[in-house]
């Protein structure tokens, strides 16, 4: 998993690359156009699973509260 300056700076490259390499016009190269649409899907995918791992782990907090509530009683 990446952490939040390092998501931030994938998307800065993949934003300036797109942009410069737009310009040039020279997107339609797969060398190009390969490390670009790699970078986006990384940072996508690391949206995905990082949202995906605190829910795991609340909803295990909570079982623990449960739990321990009913151990309480």
């Amino acid at each position: 998993m990446l952490k939040d300056s390092q998501s931030i700076l994938i998307c800065g490259i993949v934003t300036l690359s797109f942009v410069f390499f737009g310009i040039l016009d020279i997107l339609d190269t797969i060398f190009i156009a390969g490390p670009i649409v790699i970078g986006f899907l990384v940072v996508v995918v690391n949206l995905i699973v990082t949202k995906r791992i605190p829910e795991a782990e609340e909803l295990e907090q909570i079982k623990k509260a449960k739990e321990t509530a009913s151990e309480e009683i």
